[in-house]
């Protein structure tokens, strides 16, 4: 999007397959990533409410089932873009562009839009908001005190409630757009950038979760510590041990 709206290269107006491929693979990747968080405030609302199934339930086994499913069924709800999308010449200017087109209009403006933004965004936040509800009301009425106790926990829990207001910040303008788009009284220029602004802070809820999770997650900070450590000291270590053989090797090859 960068560099269409930048310098009016799209890349899905530059071929027919791209014109088909991109919008869907965009949609999937987007759907899925706010549904992980869907998931990872449903696992942090188990761990508090229900401490007892938590090492039955939330093992990596479970969330890497968890992730791959929810990636195959983003894929299929947007499985229909891969067909209402074509390549269409401007007769004025002649340029070729990838957009629906006029016996696709009244789908994607009507069934198409209200089930993205029931999927992608009020149950998801529907979900969110009721999760991070039950989490604080455990945590304030104290009645699992070994959770409580427990910084690992705490500390999660609390790095939990700042992604998902993040995602409700930054996701929410983009999925009114949506809604508001069709019968707004504005030049088709002007949605464009509009909702490009919009999507931008759409993609920035996911490139700040990072941040977010260092500044309130001490256990996430002590690991991503550990793991650079591991980094310089293996690297470190190859560049001591990796002359030496060179040489070893060397002087193996004149004896013999």
């Amino acid at each position: 999007m960068y560099p269409g709206y930048g310098w009016g290269w799209w890349l899905d107006d530059t071929s027919t397959v791209a014109c088909h491929a991109t919008w869907p693979v965009h949609h999937t990747l987007v759907n899925a990533s706010t549904w992980f968080i869907v998931a990872f405030t449903v696992e942090r609302c188990v761990v508090v409410r229900f401490p007892l199934l938590k090492l039955r339930l939330c093992t990596p086994r479970n969330a890497g089932l968890c992730c791959g499913s929810l990636l195959v069924l983003a894929f299929v709800k947007n499985f229909d873009l891969f067909f209402v999308n074509d390549i269409v010449i401007d007769t004025d200017s002649e340029n070729v562009h990838c957009t629906v087109p006029l016996r696709y209009l009244d789908y994607m403006n009507k069934y198409r839009l209200k089930i993205t933004v029931i999927t992608t965004w009020i149950i998801p936040t529907c979900v969110v908001f009721v999760c991070n509800w039950a989490i604080i009301r455990t945590l304030r009425r104290d009645l699992m005190q070994t959770a409580v106790r427990d910084s690992i926990v705490r500390h999660t829990t609390v790095m939990c409630l700042a992604v998902s207001f993040a995602f409700f910040v930054c996701v929410s303008p983009a999925n009114v757009f949506y809604v508001v788009m069709p019968n707004w009284p504005m030049s088709l220029q002007n949605q464009r950038y509009t909702f490009g602004y919009l999507v931008v802070l759409r993609y920035a809820n996911h490139a700040v979760n990072f941040f977010l999770y260092s500044l309130t997650g001490a256990h996430f900070r002590c690991e991503l510590v550990a793991l650079f450590r591991r980094c310089i000291q293996r690297e470190n270590v190859s560049t001591a041990v990796f002359p030496r053989a060179r040489r070893d090797f060397g002087t193996y090859l004149e004896m013999h």
